[in-house]
């Protein structure tokens, strides 16, 4: 018994349909939140706002790897970021790397030079937060990492 073609499209739009849902959860629940994190933080940077720049970073001791330390940052770090000449940048791409104890978010970052850096962001008391390095990577700003383009 052959099935009426109204009932093939009505099947197709709903396959479409809970695709479009599922996608949009995970776009909503998995890749939007570092990027809000790392948006909160260019826009706090633009401010100014040391109380703001508090509670978006955590500071790493260590290269960055699955069992890194992170901590609080310090008056003094949080001074530093806002002393530097900051021109935002932009977000081209995210990738991710599962670790044993945390899942890192590597944020591809060119700065307005056209340079790219990573912009790194992690879970941190149960919020995403930016990492940034102790020691600072790059010559031009201490709150970048350093990118190589590998997959």
């Amino acid at each position: 018994m052959k099935l009426p073609s109204r009932v093939s499209f009505l099947f197709f739009i709903g396959i479409f349909a809970v695709g479009s849902t599922a996608l949009g959860y995970y776009y909503y629940f998995v890749y939007e939140p570092p990027l809000k994190a790392a948006a909160q933080f260019l826009d706090d940077m633009e401010k100014h706002d040391a109380a703001a720049l508090k509670s978006d970073i955590v500071v790493s001791s260590e290269v960055i790897d699955d069992e890194g330390k992170f901590r609080e940052a310090t008056r003094q770090e949080i001074q530093n970021l806002l002393d530097e000449d900051f021109q935002r940048g932009r977000i081209l791409d995210q990738r991710r790397h599962d670790g044993k104890l945390r899942s890192l978010y590597y944020l591809v970052y060119r700065e307005p030079d056209g340079r790219v850096y990573a912009l790194i962001a992690s879970e941190f008391q149960g919020r995403f937060k930016i990492v940034i390095p102790e020691i600072p990577l790059t010559r031009k700003h201490r709150y970048l990492w350093d990118y190589s383009w590998t997959n």
